[in-house]
């Protein structure tokens, strides 16, 4: 019997029992479904999240350089690491689009202030914004004040009791911070915070601030690479420059943290996390293959007398085990292909009430086929290796 009769065959016996086919192909489905959907998802979750930690909005590639000493880890160190001659020598490489120098600051510096002649050491926050959190006495500072770039400050409750035994005696007092004197409006809570970490004990406007003489150091440096970059080995080259002939260099030392491993880092975890869900959903797929071996050897025994027949008629054993072994291959490679469109579909659909879109590969599709081709050799041989070893006397009598 040649192969295409053998396809031939294995077609009319399955379309011969349609209900039974379709619902021993659903195990399958519902299975090859669950993981192309996971799947696809979580690749759609690796790429926006590599997306978003390793490139800017136009899609290129950043990392930032810092220079530290031992004062700069105390906020108020006054030493710039960076001055316009390091910025022209890292602008010389070719792969760099852009390089900007920053002060490395998060809107909160440490500086020392002068409060009714007590000197006193306190944490910043140089507000862009009318500011009235923490408040506990007199008023915040309100729009009217930045846009008039007036010379106003909010105290926390420690240093107005350092300074006038109450928050009440502090308001319209007066605050020297870098020289210039502020006027207190208001007297916030002790530890009042801008994120998680960061606590200030002094608030005032950044601009009035800025204009008026302040020195911020600059200690950072952020570089935008050409598209394609190897990102982490080009500014591995720059910062061991930087810490050979950098302005700073002999006053301390310019690094970087490596964003590629971190990203890969991130990257492995998701693979992990999606793997892991995949694994547990091809659970279904065993059971699915119990589904399509037990019907194969329904199909079997219901088929003994054809399987003699074919024997009398000179059919090989190899040619039964073939029969029953493509039946049961079509069955679960049909089901496998509706279940990677299915798949597909699904995530498309929940992708789109999403932040992201999901990822459709051929490496998916491949598993597809790969997994329902598999499921039905292994859950299909011995069913068809039963049918092929039928004794044709024992079947005639």
């Amino acid at each position: 019997m040649r192969i295409y009769e053998l396809f031939v065959s294995a077609l009319r016996s399955l379309w011969a029992n349609k209900r039974r086919s379709i619902l021993t192909m659903l195990g399958i489905i519902i299975g090859i479904a669950a993981v192309i959907t996971i799947l696809s998802l979580g690749d759609g979750v690796r790429v926006e999240t590599l997306k978003s930690l390793q490139a800017d909005s136009s899609g290129r590639q950043s990392s930032e350089i810092n220079f530290n000493t031992e004062s700069n880890y105390r906020l108020g160190s006054k030493i710039s690491g960076f001055n316009d001659n390091d910025l022209n020598m890292v602008q010389n490489n070719r792969k760099v689009v852009k390089a900007e120098i920053e002060s490395g600051y998060e809107g909160i510096i440490n500086s020392s202030g002068i409060i009714n002649g007590k000197n006193v050491m306190g944490n910043i926050y140089l507000t862009k914004k009318p500011n009235r959190k923490y408040l506990i006495a007199g008023r915040g500072i309100s729009k009217n004040d930045l846009l008039a770039n007036n010379p106003v400050a909010l105290i926390n409750k420690s240093l107005a009791k350092k300074g006038y035994v109450s928050p009440k005696n502090a308001i319209n007092a007066g605050i020297e911070l870098n020289g210039v004197s502020y006027t207190i409006v208001g007297v916030i809570e002790d530890e009042a915070t801008l994120k998680e970490y960061q606590i200030y004990d002094i608030v005032v406007s950044k601009k009035f601030y800025m204009n008026n003489g302040a020195d911020i150091p600059n200690n950072s440096m952020k570089l935008t690479f050409v598209n394609g970059t190897d990102v982490s080995k080009e500014t591995k080259a720059i910062v061991q420059n930087l810490n050979k002939n950098g302005s700073q260099h002999s006053n301390g030392e310019y690094s970087f943290i490596d964003m590629g491993d971190m990203l890969k880092g991130a990257s492995d975890a998701i693979k992990s996390i999606t793997y892991f869900v995949v694994a547990i959903a091809s659970i279904s797929l065993f059971i699915a293959g119990i589904g399509v071996m037990n019907m194969m050897y329904i199909s079997v025994s219901e088929r003994t007398q054809e399987i003699g027949i074919r024997m009398a008629v000179g059919a090989t054993q190899r040619q039964i085990l073939w029969q029953f072994l493509i039946e049961a291959i079509i069955l679960t490679l049909t089901g496998g292909m509706i279940g990677y469109l299915s798949g597909i579909g699904i995530a498309k659909i929940i992708s789109a009430f999403l932040p992201f879109k999901a990822i459709i590969t051929f490496s998916t599709f491949l598993l597809a086929f790969g997994t329902s081709t598999i499921i039905g050799l292994i859950f299909g041989i011995l069913p068809a290796k039963t049918a092929s070893n039928k004794n044709l006397i024992e079947i005639l009598r």
